[in-house]
Formats: structure tokens, C-alpha cells, sequence
């Protein structure tokens, strides 16, 4: 009778193995923990805003769209951008672009050769677009640049750090002078 115990117990301990090894055989969960694709939340204040651009967003693309509000008069707009390059890479809005930036609707860039330049080194983005000369200034509302993030394969869920580099943002003013602006940003993530 002892070793039909022993043996009971012997087999009952590895079916309990077994089952906890396996996750219980039941209710655990089928999601993968590798992201799919790129969600953001756009901003709710700021004079200049990073936007999604929901007509050529797509899930592992998200385009970002630098929007104005009222923000006076000027011709031109420069900044720089980090991201998480470990997980995002900086892409062409269109594949067909030659740039890293694709001009809004605000400025009037002109014939070639046009003051328009997205430069790529490592995790930072660099992005200038402006009108030749201040003669012609646009009231400052609406899209003025567009740049846009790829999705990394096998990256777990989770935020993307995306950062508006200090300094490094500025307005060409209708006047000529060129000032700070403040870029608020969203909160970007892997899903």
C-alpha cells in the first residue's frame, strides 16, 4: 500500500508540473508581446503642436504633422527631433521623397532650389523649411512640415520616447528675426 501511495504522489506532483510549466492549461493569454503597430496621442495645447496625420499614418508608419495655431506671421520653421531608434526609424513621409520633411501647406517654397532639408544622424532628426525671404510671410496656422517614424520589427510593447530637442527649435519671423518656438508633443507607443 506504501508504494501505491508513493507512486500516487509521485504522479500527482508531475501532472501539477506539468500544468504550472504549461500555465495552467488554461485562461492564459494569446497576446504577443512584440509590437504591431505605433499608436500617439496627439497634444491638447500649444502654439506649435506634433500631430498625427491620420490620412497617411498607417500601423507600423506614423506621420507627424508640425501644426501652428495662430502663431503670427513667418516663413520658415526649424527643429530637431529625437526618438527610441532601438524601436522607431526615421522615415520618408512618401518613399518617393527626397527629403526626410515634406513642406505643409502654409509655406510657399517656390522653384528650385527650395530651402527644404530632413537630415537623419543616428536618433536625431533635423528639419528646416522656409520661404526665400520674408517679403511674403504667411499667418503661422495650420501644417507646416511633416516628418514621419517606421516601426522596428520584433520590438516589445511599450512607450517610444520621442523628444523635441531644447534649443533647437525656431521660427523665421516676418520680419526676419529667427526666435524660439516651443514644440508640444504627444505620447508615442508600440503596440
Amino acid at each position: 500500500m506504501k508504494l501505491r501511495n508513493t507512486i500516487a504522489s509521485i504522479l500527482g506532483g508531475s501532472v501539477l508540473l506539468g500544468l504550472v510549466a504549461c500555465g495552467g492549461g488554461g485562461g492564459g493569454s494569446d497576446t504577443p508581446k512584440t509590437a504591431s503597430s505605433l499608436t500617439y496621442t496627439d497634444p491638447t495645447s500649444g502654439e506649435y503642436q506634433l500631430k498625427k496625420n491620420t490620412n497617411l499614418s498607417t500601423a507600423n508608419k506614423l506621420v507627424l504633422d508640425l501644426v501652428a495655431n495662430n502663431a503670427g506671421n513667418g516663413a520658415g520653421v526649424a527643429f530637431h527631433l529625437t526618438a527610441d531608434t532601438t524601436k522607431v526609424a526615421w522615415a520618408k513621409v512618401a518613399d518617393s521623397d527626397a527629403e526626410y520633411v515634406k513642406n505643409g501647406a502654409v509655406f510657399n517654397l517656390g522653384n528650385a532650389p527650395q530651402a527644404l532639408k530632413g537630415k537623419v544622424a543616428g536618433n536625431l532628426l533635423q528639419v528646416a523649411v522656409s520661404q526665400k525671404g520674408v517679403a511674403d510671410s504667411k499667418p503661422l496656422n495650420g501644417v507646416l512640415a511633416s516628418v514621419a517614424l517606421s516601426l522596428k520589427t520584433g520590438v516589445t510593447r511599450g512607450a517610444v520616447n520621442l523628444e523635441v530637442v531644447s534649443g533647437k527649435a525656431q521660427g523665421l519671423s516676418s520680419t526676419g528675426d529667427i526666435g524660439a518656438i516651443t514644440i508640444t508633443k504627444g505620447a508615442l507607443a508600440a503596440e
